[in-house]
């Protein structure tokens, strides 16, 4: 934050002259937060850091020997919010620190031991606070950054949950712009960090509104050229056949269908057809994968370009392992927009919105100007970059962690962006949230989004320092007019609610809060700690993150968790049962990608009492894997590998299975826990077996059938194509994967 010399500023010991603009709506809600946890709803770009920086002023004149934690849910943001608070604050800079997950855990230990304020993502914390690592103890004040993420398994609300129990002053701030558009949804964030007040200001009130900067917002539409109207004519015809048939099955009432509900319908028949087995659901089923699957390749040739839609057709060709993708790829509508796509490819026929915007870019990035353009796919990132990229026009990429773009190198383009180095920033979802670049001039959505919350970020991102305007390209009559009037429906909808809420939502808060506070009451532990009693141990493996909350839930009742890389197994129950947990998500890819039955073999030799925990509500209508495919998996690790499988549907009834068989377990003292350094000592068949079942496609059961034909390892790798395909369940297109394995160059 800069000095602000000219203008009336916040005063506090802690916070130093000159440096944070004195507005009455932040003076007003600091005070209120000071008294009790509170949310904070303000447009972006109006001031929630200094709310943050203020409260946390007060916190530490009135406990000064206490401890700040500032949440955020990504690093850049993380480390924006470390640069604002060393700005302004009164503070030794050794008491401020940034704790990452590269810190290696007993390093983190004696951070949090050291400091003061720290600063650091949500995951990070969670996992100490799972491993005993951190004591919450001593925090005055735990901020929630982009509080609309505190719902469902997402860390805040364990935190919230943490703090709350262990904190000797707790305070709870949350920040956010958007926090959803229905009052339940806002009622569940509160109740997940138990808000007790609301400080709701939106643009138009008197005292904010001299603070925001006009924002022109502008709707640009385009029309399709006829190649792509002719492509997603056939892809329709496609679809409309599919939809007939679903019609006669009397599972949908109309052929005008969205994908959602496309997608309920899925899970409607996948689960009658797990409890009936009836051949006629299983062929429904993939009739509404394919479905799915076509409505896809429209939106993507629509909303994005032909480009995106090959790939879209790559990936489904790379993996015909589904009777809906193969039904798919052989039919002759949808071969025919693959090649009017091809052809549009070819003859280089570029989207029309590419145009557009190259259009405005040129056209509004005057010198000193800057763009950020938003899009759903890193694909289109890589599309927009080299398209528009002119003398006038200097893109750079910035995209998420997982899609390729470290921490280091998103700060270096935040910072090149930021010099002038670059004026047009493409980005995906990963910039939408928080980021500090205070002059930015036009913000183009190069497709409409249906979430408001995004919509408002992305937005947010202009009209900080001065008027910006905003550019949302619209292809007419596609699905970017449904979601377009979808997120407006929506914001209204929000803007509305906040209105109401604003008078009368505080006094409803104090009740959701209470909801969950009695957990603070959860201070006194077991008389099973000091009666000499020896506790129930359980080790697990340290990836189970989400788990690890519920089961952290019972160490006050005579049970105590270890975290450790465990080498077979996720939880180790006795010298002689481990259980291996997998969630139907997981469970289905393990199928997919082979790993499940490596899985099942080491957890059978090196335990006598293996364990296989599923948990989920809807094994059979998530990945368009066969019913019998599912069926086939689960008989075999009942039948070959010998191995009991328990069914739970949420984790908390894992945690309650898990407690309970680690209590019988353990009752003898013979079975006490003891941690495998490494796996027993593999035979050679065995160690045969894993390095045949590392090649794809090939599952254990493939790779004993492999070597029983062929007689070794070395053969195996050596034959061809046609002699692969000899041996039962190897096809041509698992032959030629095993071949581009063996033969390809390494890269």
């Amino acid at each position: 934050m800069a000095d602000i010399p000219d203008a009336p500023c916040l005063m506090h010991p802690l916070i130093k002259e000159n440096t944070i603009e004195r507005r009455l709506y932040q003076e007003t809600i600091i005070a209120e937060a000071a008294k009790k946890n509170t949310l904070v709803v303000l447009p972006t770009g109006t001031g929630k850091t200094p709310v943050a920086i203020g409260l946390a002023a007060i916190r530490l004149a009135k406990h000064p020997d206490s401890k700040i934690l500032i949440l955020a849910p990504t690093k850049p943001l993380v480390n924006q919010h470390v640069d604002s608070f060393k700005d302004v604050m009164l503070v030794d800079e050794d008491k401020f620190v940034t704790i990452t997950g590269k810190d290696a855990p007993e390093v983190r230990a004696e951070l949090w031991e050291k400091h003061q304020i720290f600063f650091s993502t949500p995951q990070v914390v969670e996992n100490d606070l799972v491993a005993n690592r951190l004591n919450l103890s001593d925090f005055s004040l735990v901020c929630f950054d982009e509080a609309h993420r505190a719902s469902g398994d997402y860390a805040y609300t364990y935190i919230a949950r943490k703090y709350m129990e262990m904190s000797k002053n707790p305070l709870l701030l949350g920040l956010t712009a958007s926090p959803g558009g229905t009052k339940e949804k806002i009622g569940i964030i509160c109740g997940n960090l138990f808000i007790e007040n609301v400080e709701i200001r939106n643009e138009a009130d008197w005292d904010v509104k001299k603070y925001v900067k006009p924002i022109n917002i502008k709707w640009v539409y385009v029309e399709l050229p006829n190649e792509y109207v002719r492509a997603r004519k056939y892809f329709e015809a496609a679809l409309n056949d599919r939809l007939a048939h679903l019609q006669k099955m009397h599972l949908i009432t109309s052929k005008k269908v969205s994908k959602k509900i496309l997608l309920d319908v899925q899970k409607q028949v996948a689960a009658q057809a797990a409890k009936t087995r009836d051949t006629f659901l299983y062929n429904a089923m993939s009739i509404v994968a394919q479905c799915i699957k076509i409505n896809h390749a429209i939106e993507l040739l629509q909303s994005q370009g032909p480009k995106q839609v090959v790939g879209y057709i790559d990936k489904m060709k790379s993996d015909q392992k589904t009777k809906a993708v193969r039904v798919i790829l052989s039919d002759e509508n949808f071969r025919m927009a693959e090649n009017i796509i091809n052809f549009i490819i070819e003859e280089n026929i570029i989207h029309p919105k590419m145009d557009e915007l190259k259009r405005i870019l040129e056209s509004k990035l005057d010198e000193g100007k800057k763009a950020i353009v938003f899009t759903q796919y890193v694909k289109t990132v890589d599309e927009i970059r080299n398209y528009v990229a002119s003398r006038k026009v200097l893109p750079l990429a910035f995209i998420g962690q997982r899609k390729g773009l470290s921490q280091k190198k998103q700060i270096e383009t935040l910072d090149k962006f930021r010099e002038g180095e670059y004026n047009c920033l493409v980005a995906t979802s990963v910039a939408e949230e928080g980021l500090d670049i205070p002059k930015v001039d036009l913000v183009v959505f190069y497709e409409p989004i249906p979430s408001e919350i995004r919509s408002i970020q992305r937005r947010g991102r202009t009209g900080r320092m001065k008027e910006g305007e905003v550019c949302i390209l619209i292809a007419k009559g596609t699905i970017d007019e449904v979601y377009y009037w979808s997120s407006r429906h929506k914001e209204r909808k929000m803007k509305s609610v906040l209105k109401t809420m604003k008078e009368g939502f505080n006094t409803e808060a104090v009740t959701v809060s209470k909801k969950g506070a009695d957990l603070k009451i959860k201070k006194q532990e077991s008389l099973d700690r000091y009666s000499g009693k020896e506790p129930v141990v359980v080790y697990t493996d340290t990836r189970e993150r989400k788990l690890l909350r519920e089961l952290k839930e019972f160490e006050s009742d005579g049970f105590e968790l270890r975290t450790s890389q465990l080498e077979v197994g996720d939880f180790l129950l006795s010298d002689r049962l481990c259980i291996e947990r997998k969630r139907f998500e997981d469970f289905l890819q393990s199928i997919i990608d082979g790993r499940l039955f490596s899985q099942m073999k080491a957890l059978a030799s090196n335990f006598e009492r293996p364990v296989v925990v599923l948990e989920g509500s809807n094994l059979y209508g998530q990945r368009n894997i066969h019913p019998n495919a599912i069926n086939g998996a689960i008989n075999s690790i009942s039948v070959d590998f010998r191995i009991p499988i328990l069914w739970t549907k949420t984790p908390r009834e894992t945690a309650e299975l898990i407690v309970g068989l680690a209590r019988r377990e353990q009752d003898e003292k013979s079975r006490m826990v003891q941690v495998r350094g490494e796996r027993k000592a593999q035979t050679a068949s065995e160690a045969q077996e894993g390095i045949i079942g590392m090649l794809p496609g090939v599952n254990a059961l493939l790779a004993k059938r492999l070597l029983s034909e062929l007689g070794s390892v070395k053969k195996v790798v050596c034959a061809d194509e046609e002699r692969l395909q000899k041996v039962e369940g190897i096809g041509g297109e698992k032959a030629k994967r095993i071949r581009k394995v063996v033969e390809g160059e390494y890269e």
